[in-house]
């Protein structure tokens, strides 16, 4: 698939509400936080769409305007490492990022961020092209109608 930078931030938008949001419930209810795992998705989606700009930039310069899974497996998991960078940049200047408590650990970051990430690309290299194959036609966008 050659995804569009609109198909791009549609299927994050769609894996992170659809996929994402049930595990961040979970993770919410086992950490005793309502809060930061819901804050902490809500950056990866906003970052992510940051991100895509970057991506879809870099995949231009490909011959299919593509890149193999393992490329996106590699640059989830730096998306996750600079997340925990700024976390970490804000409790050192001694103030929180906006919605997340400070008693985030670096462990339950990274299972909450393992975990969505791991089932969010797994569901986008496997269900969703089985599911909707017509997404793949057309660059990952939902929007574009369905006919």
């Amino acid at each position: 698939m050659t995804p569009t930078l609109q198909g791009r931030w549609e299927t994050r938008f769609f894996l992170l509400t659809v996929l994402g949001t049930p595990l961040t419930v979970f993770f919410a209810w086992a950490y005793g936080d309502g809060r930061t795992p819901f804050a902490l998705l809500g950056y990866v989606l906003v970052f992510g769409w940051g991100w895509d700009i970057l991506y879809y930039g870099l995949q231009t310069g490909r011959w299919n305007r593509d890149w193999p899974p393992l490329f996106t497996l590699l640059t989830g998991l730096g998306e996750g490492l600079i997340l925990w960078g700024v976390v970490y940049f804000f409790r050192k200047q001694g103030a929180a990022m906006p919605g997340v408590g400070a008693g985030l650990t670096f462990g339950r970051f990274a299972a909450h961020y393992l975990t969505v990430f791991m089932v969010t690309w797994a569901a986008s290299h496997s269900l969703l092209p089985l599911l909707f194959p017509r997404w793949r036609f057309r660059g990952g966008q939902w929007s574009s109608g369905w006919e």
